[in-house]
């Protein structure tokens, strides 16, 4: 077992993880532009190189009419790559440097003959990279051909594809080193709130983590951070109180269970002294065994574990049985019902747990209050309030805003409910009720809830 920790190494940081996605996208970004770079200054290249082939072209149809004759137009003309053909494709007149090479054939011979017609030709005697050649018809029925090298075209695109090949790796590198110092600016801040975090003992939650100040997200997760601490120390502190009231809670029964049990072992006790000691024992043990319910109650009810079953259920239902239940308690105080809602009003509640909340409540009246104990139910457009009232002193004013926190006590005559009041606010909360304690203005104590409607 590994005690929950992972078995995996540390991972790579998030300012690497960045800068390697942030390279690849830039990667791609600068291939993508070279490749177009490339593209649109090599058409741009050929291009040029046809419109000077054009411009060459009218010239030498001035020339065509000015002196039809072959010798002479190529004389005249100066070209260095200049073909002239009759209309069956037998080529007339030829440039020196093209020897004895033919530029077109005979079949683009004859299209030329209609309309100018481009050509490439990648191999040529004496030229590796080949020539661009124009193809056209010139007076007498005749057809020239032009060509221009491509040499310094493969030499022009040459150097620009080395040029691209050593800036834009370049560039790429340049731009990861700037992404790599980017993101680690950005991250420090982070990096700060972790440390500030880091020095936050348990022991100690009273630190809170400095805002960078930079009104982005980065003061937001701080303020979030921050909030989350605060939190966690009102949780720190309130699991720290019931600990300590838990503890002392039980320590009282604990102690007063070992003296009868001692008691019980270290006297000669006759037999009904020593049935009553047990008796009174499996009392406090039943007391403990009812403490510890109730916190583990309250535990599951903080950990979100209750199972809580709604169900329509009718309010006179809910209170007849709460008075049949608690009537044998009550030590023969009177447990009225009054009804301030239309008959056969229901509520969505669970039974059990309602069941629970109204023993408490009556038990709580019976244990603290005096005269008769008062169940009223009456109706709202969307709940049910319904309230037990005793007719002793009521709650001590302080007490009311603790009358539902664990373990709560109040100066004078009435103690709070220990862990019944928190039951009953964690059980109706869990309902989707709310619950409040006051006192009537004719004397006693007031403890009140409310059901939603079905």
């Amino acid at each position: 077992m590994n005690g929950g920790r992972s078995l995996k190494g540390p991972g790579i940081p998030i300012r690497i993880r960045l800068t390697a996605v942030f390279a690849v996208v830039v990667a791609i970004a600068l291939a993508f532009t070279g490749v177009l770079v490339y593209l649109v200054f090599r058409q741009g290249v050929d291009a040029r190189i046809d419109e000077e082939l054009a411009d060459r072209q009218g010239q030498i149809v001035l020339l065509a009419r000015d002196d039809p004759d072959p010798a002479a137009l190529l004389a005249r003309a100066g070209e260095a790559l200049l073909q002239i053909y009759r209309p069956d494709g037998t080529p007339v007149a030829t440039s020196t440097q093209l020897d004895s090479a033919r530029l077109i054939s005979a079949p683009d011979v004859a299209r030329a003959a209609t309309a100018p017609i481009m050509l490439t030709r990648p191999r040529l005697p004496g030229m590796s990279d080949g020539v661009r050649i124009r193809a056209f018809p010139i007076p007498g029925g005749r057809v020239a051909a032009i060509a221009e090298p491509r040499d310094d075209r493969e030499r022009t695109l040459h150097r620009l594809a080395v040029i691209l090949g050593l800036a834009l790796p370049l560039a790429l590198v340049i731009a990861s080193v700037a992404g790599y110092r980017v993101a680690r600016a950005a991250l420090r801040p982070v990096e700060a709130l972790r440390a500030q975090a880091a020095a936050i003992g348990t022991g100690d939650l009273d630190g809170r983590l400095a805002a960078p100040g930079t009104r982005d997200e980065l003061d937001r997760l701080a303020t979030t951070l921050n909030d989350l601490l605060e939190r966690l120390q009102r949780a720190v502190e309130h699991e720290r109180r019931i600990i300590g009231d838990a503890s002392h809670e039980l320590r009282t029964p604990v102690s007063v269970l070992l003296t009868r049990l001692d008691v019980a072992l270290r006297q000669d006790l006759d037999r009904d002294h020593l049935v009553r000691v047990l008796e009174e024992a499996r009392g406090d043990a039943r007391r403990l065994a009812r403490l510890a319910d109730d916190l583990l109650l309250l535990a599951r009810v903080d950990q979100g574990g209750l199972p809580i079953r709604r169900v329509p259920v009718e309010v006179h239902d809910l209170l007849d049985a709460a008075a049949d239940r608690n009537r044998a308690s009550a030590a023969g105080r009177p447990i009225r019902i009054t009804q301030e809602v239309p008959g056969g009003a229901v509520v969505l509640a669970d039974p059990d747990r309602t069941a629970q909340v109204l023993d408490n409540l009556v038990t709580n009246a019976v244990r603290h209050g005096a005269g008769d104990i008062e169940l009223r139910a009456s109706l709202t457009h969307t709940h049910v309030t319904i309230s037990v009232r005793d007719h002793g002193a009521g709650y001590p004013p302080p007490f009311l805003p603790h009358a539902f926190d664990r373990f709560s006590q109040a100066d004078g005559g009435r103690q709070g409910g220990g862990l019944g009041l928190a039951i009953v606010a964690a059980l109706v909360t869990a309902q989707g009720g709310t619950v409040t304690a006051g006192n009537d203005p004719d004397g006693g104590a007031v403890t009140a809830f409310t059901l939603p409607l079905a």
